[in-house]
């Protein structure tokens, strides 16, 4: 079963839980199309995926209409793991993106509020590396 959103279609993954993987360049149509759908972000969450050579951010959004999660993916290159903010579209995405960048490295371009120390120890902050990541030695 699937849900459509403007001109996107998510995939039911299991009872109210609906799912799309975009690219990079789709994310932000993705999202004010989820914003038209009495939505809200609950959270922005990421993993590591070395093997791939990838991150997958995972924005998870809350559906007052339909009543169901609505998951929106992106695989972000993890050497250069760059993506559009949403915070213009979302301001409540700000501080995800802010914790997101502490601690995986991911830069959400836009997003003027991006610096380390947020979450991370200035001791780990120090080491140049992001806590989350499966290879930073912390």
């Amino acid at each position: 079963m699937s849900l459509v959103l403007g001109n996107f279609s998510f995939t039911e993954v299991s009872p109210r839980r609906y799912v799309i993987t975009v690219a990079q360049s789709e994310l932000r149509g993705v999202v004010e199309a989820v914003v038209k759908e009495e939505s809200y972000l609950s959270s922005i969450s990421a993993v590591d995926l070395p093997k791939d050579g990838k991150i997958e951010l995972n924005y998870i959004f809350w559906s007052v209409k339909h009543k169901a999660a609505l998951v929106i993916k992106v695989l972000v290159n993890r050497e250069n793991p760059v993506v559009p903010s949403i915070s213009d579209i979302v301001p409540g995405a700000t501080k995800s993106e802010v914790e997101t960048y502490d601690l995986m490295g991911v830069v959400f371009e836009g997003n003027k509020n991006l610096r380390r120390g947020f979450m991370v120890p200035e001791d780990v902050v120090a080491k140049g590396v992001y806590p989350l990541r499966k290879d930073s030695g912390v």
